[in-house]
C-alpha cells in the first residue's frame, strides 16, 4: 500500500487569529499547529451534523438549568424557507437581510417593537412588502439567541477599537 494523498495548506494568520489557536491547542492538549486545527476541525465537523440534524447544544453546570449554546455558524435556516429574507456573506454575522436591500431582519424587528408599529406601517416605512416584515419578525422570534449573540459580538468589536457601548437591557 502506497502512501496517502496528501495535501499541503498554506495560508496567513493575523497575531490575533495565532493567540486563538495558541489558546485552543493548549485546551485541546494538541502537539502542533497542525494537529489543533486538524482536531478542531473534526469537532466542528461533528457540531455542525448534529446542528443539521436538527439537535441543539445545552450547556450546564452541576447547579441551575442546562442553556442552549448558540454557534453562529453552525445556525443555518432551512433553504427554501424564507421567500423575503436571505443569508448575506458576512465574517461573524449569521442573521437573515431582507432581499434585495442591505437590510437586516432584526433592523425591522427592532424598529418595529421600540415604535410599537403594525406590520404595515414598518414595511410602509422600509418600502417593502408586509409579508416580508412578518416574515423578518418570524424569524428574529425564532432566533433571538442569535440576535442577542450577535448584539454582544457588535459591543465587543466596538469596545475593542475603543468606542464606548452600553449594553442593552
Amino acid at each position: 500500500m502506497g502512501k496517502p494523498a496528501t495535501k499541503r495548506q498554506n495560508f496567513d494568520v493575523t497575531p490575533e487569529q495565532e493567540a486563538e489557536i495558541g489558546w485552543l491547542r493548549e485546551a485541546l492538549g494538541a502537539p502542533t499547529a497542525k494537529d489543533t486545527l486538524l482536531r478542531a476541525v473534526r469537532i466542528a465537523s461533528i457540531l455542525a451534523r448534529e446542528a443539521r440534524s436538527g439537535r441543539v447544544l445545552m450547556l450546564g453546570g452541576a447547579t441551575g438549568p442546562a442553556e442552549r449554546l448558540i454557534v453562529p455558524e453552525l445556525e443555518h435556516p432551512a433553504a427554501g424557507e424564507w421567500k423575503y429574507l436571505v443569508q448575506r456573506e458576512h465574517p461573524w454575522r449569521r442573521q437573515m437581510s431582507v432581499k434585495g436591500r442591505r437590510l437586516l431582519a432584526a433592523t425591522v424587528w427592532r424598529d418595529m417593537v421600540a415604535n410599537s408599529q403594525a406590520p404595515a406601517e414598518a414595511a410602509e416605512e422600509w418600502g417593502i412588502p408586509v409579508e416580508a416584515v412578518l416574515e423578518a419578525v418570524r424569524w428574529c422570534e425564532a432566533n433571538r439567541g442569535l440576535l442577542d449573540l450577535e448584539a454582544q459580538e457588535e459591543r465587543r468589536r466596538l469596545a475593542a477599537t475603543g468606542t464606548s457601548v452600553a449594553a442593552a437591557g
